[in-house]
Formats: C-alpha cells, structure tokens, sequence
C-alpha cells in the first residue's frame, strides 16, 4: 500500500479514527487484555472508550490520519492539556460506563501515565499511534510519526511516548527515541518512558 499523505481528522473521522483504535489496541498488553479481559466485547469497548480522547484531540488540531484512518497519529502540541475540563469530565463518565467495575483501575492507570510524562523541557507527546490490522506493515504508522518529527525538529523541540507493546520499542528508536524509564499498572504490565531530544 506504501505511504499516504497525512490529513488533520475532523469530527467527520470521528467514528473512523476510534474503530482503527479499537482494533488496533485489541490485542496490546495494555489497552487490550489488562483494560478489557472479556474478548468478546473488547473492540466494541474500546471504540467507545477512545472517543473521549480523540474528542479532545480534535480540539487541538493533534490527530492525524491516512486515507480512511489506516492509521493513526494522536499528538499533543507543546504547553496544551492532553483534555481539558469538559473531555475530563466526558472521560470520567465514560469509564464508568464502559469500565464498570474495572473503572478504578484505568483512573489509576490514567494517573501513573499523567504522572510519568517529563516536566522540565517543552515537548510534542505521542499519545497514540495505531494502524487498522489489514494495514500492519506498511508502514502508514511510522510514516506519519516521521511526518511530525520533522515539525517538531523545524521547532527544535523533544518528543515523548510511552509504548505499551515492546514489540514497538525498535520502531521508536529507529527515528530518535530512546528508552526513559519504565511504570507499572496496578496488577498489570509495564509502560516503557521514551524520549527524542530536540534537534
């Protein structure tokens, strides 16, 4: 399929953008069988869950996508609040209605990654980058990672992720990032810190 230009989603990519989320972290160690046990509902789940979150990234012009959200890229700008008051409280609603009873766990989770991400030196943060199964290997993902990192270099500025795969440690470091620190999850997996200095 090779790589496509980028295009900032708008609310029209809504539904699009959350369903190559929800398929995409279906299986991740993380947002897949520590958030959401059951299998069975899990993409279903996970598509109303991310809604909240791309909201709010819409709404600062950080979510990027390929022809028909094949992939995606979640960034948040320097200086901007990854939700502001209104996402939060539609995120917290939301957990409570998708979560149930695990809802107390992914508000913990929630804390640990708000409170892992640095503090000392402006950045763009990577917060979520996913492609749709049926595109895996094509690289749409990395592409549009490289497309950023060369804004965020025009800037000379950091970048920040956190990874909850490691399969995806070498694709991170293969464009700049290098290992910052790990956290864990309540009764779950660990979360690598990654880091790309400014240039």
């Amino acid at each position: 399929m090779g790589r496509q230009d980028p295009a900032l989603a708008t609310v029209a990519d809504l539904t699009a953008v959350c369903t190559t989320l929800a398929l995409a972290f279906a299986e991740d160690p993380v947002w897949g069988a520590w958030a959401f046990p059951d299998p069975a509902d899990r993409v279903a789940r996970l598509t109303r869950y991310w809604e909240p979150f791309v909201r709010a990234g819409l709404g600062y012009d950080g979510v990027w996508t390929t022809q028909h959200a094949g992939a995606v890229a979640v960034w948040v700008p320097p200086g901007v609040a990854e939700m502001g008051s209104e996402d939060e409280a539609a995120a917290a609603a939301m957990v409570q209605e998708v979560c149930g009873d695990r809802a107390p766990l992914l508000v913990e989770c929630w804390g640990r990654f708000e409170a892992a991400r640095p503090r000392t030196e402006p950045h763009w943060y990577l917060s979520l980058l996913a492609t749709r199964p049926d595109h895996r290997g094509s690289g749409l993902a990395m592409g549009l990672v490289a497309d950023q990192l060369a804004r965020v270099d025009a800037e000379h500025c950091g970048a920040y992720l956190e990874s909850t795969n490691d399969a995806n440690l070498p694709r991170y470091e293969r464009v700049g990032f290098h290992r910052y620190g790990t956290f864990g999850l309540p009764g779950g997996p660990t979360v690598t810190r990654m880091w790309r200095p400014a240039r």
